[in-house]
């Protein structure tokens, strides 16, 4: 694929006002108060966000990483589904994008990049891994523990690690309680499986974001080979 077809990538950093965009979103969400102010969310947010989804894409390229997308399509839209939440507010208060392997949509392990004041951050992940892409990850560990315990290892020389969200299991999970005293036991609780990077305000104002997301995907190299490497 073509990085930025259509799509300007001079990335310079979101300026303040995008994030003050959020902020007051925060404050003002419902639909009257959005359509006033789109102009903005698409001038300061939007725009920028392909701008450096873009620029990432040239850049992973040059560091011989296929991790790539589609300015255009891999930002996830503001509009919340409300269907089924209590919360009928109708607009999300973050900004996201999700560049996957080779830009392939939806294709497990790739790079996140999470826009919110106060709140931003960068992730490689493969996250909530679906029933069958998760089975297949938890039998390649009990097949060799090694080798992930390699991955691990691998990780925290270049001072990064597997995050361990609220959502993991308390129990080993069913077919794998054999594991339970592995040197890797935790990680089978697991559902996803996540190296990240908190940002300042200030961080995601420059165009040096672009070289941070380079660098936490090659710090993160050893956990995307390994899931890049055992699932479909």
């Amino acid at each position: 694929m073509r990085a930025g077809a259509g799509v300007s990538t001079e990335f310079s950093g979101f300026s303040p006002q995008a994030l003050r965009f959020l902020r007051d979103l925060k404050k003002n969400n419902e639909r009257e108060w959005f359509q006033a102010h789109k102009d903005i969310y698409e001038r300061e947010l939007l725009a920028p966000l392909q701008s450096l989804v873009g620029d990432v894409t040239v850049a992973m390229r040059k560091a011989r990483i296929p991790i790539a997308a589609d300015p255009r399509r891999a930002s996830f839209r503001i509009y919340r589904d409300v269907r089924f939440s209590h919360d009928k507010s109708p607009y999300k208060t973050n900004l996201g994008a999700y560049l996957p392997r080779n830009g392939v949509r939806d294709s497990p392990g790739g790079l996140y990049i999470h826009i919110e004041p106060k709140a931003c951050f960068l992730a490689v992940a493969f996250y909530q891994l679906d029933k069958p892409l998760l089975q297949i990850w938890r039998a390649a560990m009990a097949k060799d523990p090694t080798r992930f315990e390699r991955v691990v290892r691998a990780l925290e020389r270049n001072g990064t690690r597997i995050s361990e969200p609220d959502d993991a299991l308390k129990r080993m999970p069913r077919g794998f309680e054999g594991h339970g005293e592995s040197a890797i036991a935790r990680y089978f609780r697991l559902h996803s499986f996540i190296v990240s990077e908190n940002l300042s305000d200030a961080d995601v104002s420059d165009a040096g974001l672009i070289e941070r997301s380079v660098r936490l995907a090659k710090n993160a190299k050893p956990l995307l080979d390994y899931g890049w490497s055992i699932l479909p």
